[in-house]
């Protein structure tokens, strides 16, 4: 661990163990964003006014966390730039996405949408260089093409066919996603824990949300007129005080490659979560394009697995 990092006491030693668990746990607690996401859209909450307060929010109280360990966010010209930018790719832009199409696609789905990151951040990668061109890849993101295609073309993968078409709006979700990865890659500031970019994240997803929720007339203050709405608010913050700051640490540690589990994770987890909560009934075409979508986003990762020295 880099004596700059280590100094932190924010941040984990980097054990395969430890990792492995944070890996686990960040997919199974990301899952619930959609169905927090779906219970504010229920109780009418406006999207805008929601991502704006519970990233207003998170990042507050992760700044006092902060404050507590002594791990101030660094305040420079490059690292606002940072905040404001992963906080437009990374909050601002997909999750009001999500947010807006919640209503009209099972949570299951969304999940599997969003899983669909990975391939995209590795088309990214290709573009800049970060990773090398391989026919295998190219087999994976055709195949994760291929599982979405699975859900939107047949009727019945689907309880509306009406809903194909937010289907492919939602698509572009991962997009600001994987864009987000590769920025955490490329664009990260030195000597700042994860707990203070994860602050300054979600505070700049904060400001790009506010001039945009006060323009669009969608100004909101808390609590919600329904207890739903504050149950949304309430889980949507908790998700966010905690997955910021494992993907960075992941990242960190052990590189994006080694983080692409968690997809998966938060593919069932989004499944799992719509069965328990809004008994939901994934359609066979579903779990076929989960099984597709695994194994899409596994022959992407396939060469860099191979050769882990290859940047």
């Amino acid at each position: 661990m880099p004596p700059e990092i280590q100094r932190f006491r924010s941040a984990i030693q980097p054990a395969r163990s430890i990792l492995i668990m944070l890996l686990f746990l960040n997919g199974i607690i990301y899952g619930l964003h959609f169905i927090a996401n779906k219970w504010a859209a229920d109780s009418g909450i406006p999207v805008f006014s929601y991502v704006f307060w519970y990233s207003l929010i998170s990042g507050i109280l992760l700044l006092l966390a902060c404050i507590v360990l002594r791990e101030f966010p660094k305040i420079s010209l490059k690292s606002l730039a940072v905040y404001i930018i992963m906080g437009t790719t990374g909050i601002a832009a997909p999750i009001a996405l999500l947010t807006w199409v919640a209503p009209k696609l099972p949570a299951g789905v969304i999940g599997l949408v969003v899983v669909m990151s990975p391939v995209f951040t590795y088309i990214f990668s290709t573009i800049l260089k970060i990773e090398q061109f391989m026919w295998i890849r190219v087999l994976g993101i055709l195949i994760g093409f291929g599982s979405v295609l699975l859900v939107y073309l047949p009727d019945a993968s689907l309880p509306d066919p009406e809903m194909a078409s937010w289907l492919l709006v939602a698509l572009l979700a991962p997009i600001c996603f994987a864009a987000t990865n590769v920025f955490a890659a490329v664009i990260r500031p030195p000597k700042i824990s994860s707990l203070a970019l994860s602050s300054g994240i979600l505070l700049g997803g904060a400001i790009v949300m506010f001039p945009i929720m006060i323009l669009s007339g969608d100004f909101w203050i808390p609590p919600a007129d329904l207890m739903l709405g504050n149950y949304a608010l309430i889980t949507a913050i908790l998700v966010n005080l905690t997955i910021w700051w494992m993907f960075l640490e992941i990242v960190r540690n052990a590189g994006p490659v080694f983080f692409t589990p968690s997809n998966y994770v938060i593919v069932l987890s989004s499944i799992g979560w719509g069965v328990v909560i809004f008994g939901e009934k994934p359609s066979i075409f579903i779990w076929g394009a989960v099984v597709l979508m695994f194994f899409g986003v596994f022959l992407v990762n396939y060469g860099k697995l191979k050769n882990p020295n290859n940047e």
